[in-house]
């Protein structure tokens, strides 16, 4: 039963990690995000495919994927396979990798805005990348963010959290709007009508672009000589072979990608148009040690391979969209107010009170009750090329058992409200 599996393990580790890890975790700013404390366990000691073990030996089907690197599934053998071979050869050199140039040829046949590539590890560091080519291009200072970008002193400053280190100064040349709200980023661009640097957002969130979005946008920093950016580290790959800009039909100056370019492996990348990289060449500074690292290109390799040779992308949206029609049913059928949002290779659980607001007992509760039978959940459903049909099924059943749940504790808190109004109108 898994409502009586032990986390003894991953707890008794986790107490000792205080005194060793700065901030308990890597992945995660807010400590173990959305995990339920004292239900999910701490720490991950393998996975195969859709399936992950903790270190207690429970067994979950997953949907966080390491956050989204996760693509093709754990342990995957072709992935596998490139890895140790290239392994068996060297890991580093201190000479460019013959595969830097393989990998960025492969990447140029699919990427609509890839004339050029330069590889980092993360997605932090490629947004970073492609910021300072944009001030360095345009001569200008101001740019204006979208919703999150990494932790590196221009994007953070913009954040309003965690503020420790950052220089007050930075501030002032960050702006933060949100997706869909183009009079948002007029307006920015208004009050610094001569000094625009940038414009970088995801081209897809939760939401899709409305009211031609992504176009009009791309037209404002034209006509304001700003650059714009997509960054694509959680939509390159798992949407299409050549990202959101390809599905979506709009080619930006420049993109950023990472998370499932080698399917766990660190490798991300920035590329663009060859006009704005070629004139920036001899005046930007970023060289790194491990940016041809061969272990992640040859993954890199090994994914881009299989994304072409497979239906990958189509099993991906097919299982997206399966989960968020019978999640969505299902919560319609109960009257519990759950729903399952999002383009279907990336969804996001919505909860919700009597009034509309966002309802986080609701979430814990039905969070808990999946995690006890077997569901790992982040706070983004990430469908995988190797989650089956048995593994929806069954997460479907879970999901059900925990929705009901849920609607104990929903007509509960709705009963003591309405009562409370009662009271009060007496």
């Amino acid at each position: 039963m898994q409502d009586e599996r032990s986390l003894k393990k991953s707890q008794t580790l986790f107490a000792d990690a205080g005194d060793c890890i700065y901030s308990l975790v890597q992945l995660y700013d807010a400590g173990s995000g959305d995990h339920i404390s004292g239900f999910y366990p701490r720490f991950i000691e393998s996975g195969k495919n859709a399936h992950i073990w903790d270190l207690d030996g429970n067994e979950y089907i997953d949907f966080d994927m390491g956050l989204g690197p996760i693509i093709l599934g754990y342990c995957y053998e072709a992935v596998d396979r490139a890895v140790a071979e290239q392994l068996s050869r060297g890991m580093h050199f201190s000479l460019v990798s013959p595969q830097e140039v393989e990998y960025a040829q492969m990447l140029q046949k699919h990427i609509p805005c890839a004339d050029k590539v330069r590889f980092f590890k993360t997605g932090s560091s490629a947004c970073e990348a492609a910021i300072r080519t944009a001030r360095a291009y345009t001569g200008k200072k101001h740019v204006i963010r979208g919703e999150f970008h990494g932790w590196h002193e221009w994007t953070v400053a913009a954040e309003g959290i965690r503020q420790g280190g950052i220089l007050p100064e930075v501030r002032q040349y960050t702006h933060r709007c949100d997706y869909n709200a183009l009079d948002q980023f007029v307006e920015i661009f208004e009050r610094y009508p001569d000094d625009m640097a940038a414009v970088i957002i995801e081209p897809v969130i939760i939401e899709g672009p409305k009211d031609n979005f992504l176009r009009d946008l791309q037209d404002l920093c034209r006509s304001y000589g700003a650059v714009l950016v997509f960054d694509e580290v959680v939509t390159g790959f798992r949407f299409d072979i050549g990202g959101a800009q390809k599905l979506l039909g709009v080619t930006p100056d420049l993109a950023v990608f990472g998370k499932g370019a080698a399917n766990g492996l660190p490798l991300s990348f920035v590329c663009g148009k060859k006009e704005i990289l070629d004139a920036v060449e001899k005046d930007v500074y970023f060289f790194t040690t491990f940016g041809g690292e061969r272990l992640s290109l040859s993954a890199g390799m090994a994914v881009l391979a299989e994304l072409e040779t497979k239906n990958v992308t189509r099993k991906i949206w097919d299982t997206g969209l399966e989960l968020r029609t019978n999640v969505n049913e299902m919560a319609q059928r109960l009257g519990v107010r759950i729903a399952l949002v999002g383009m279907a290779p990336r969804l996001m659980f919505s909860f919700w009170d009597r009034k509309g607001r966002f309802d986080n007992e609701l979430k814990n509760i039905f969070m808990q009750e999946c995690i006890k039978r077997g569901v790992f959940l982040g706070w983004t459903v990430f469908p995988c090329f190797t989650h089956t049909k048995e593994d929806i099924a069954a997460a479907l059943t879970v999901f059900e058992e925990a929705m009901k749940k849920c609607l104990s504790h929903q007509n509960a808190k709705d009963s003591a409200a309405a009562w409370l109004t009662f009271g009060r109108n007496l």
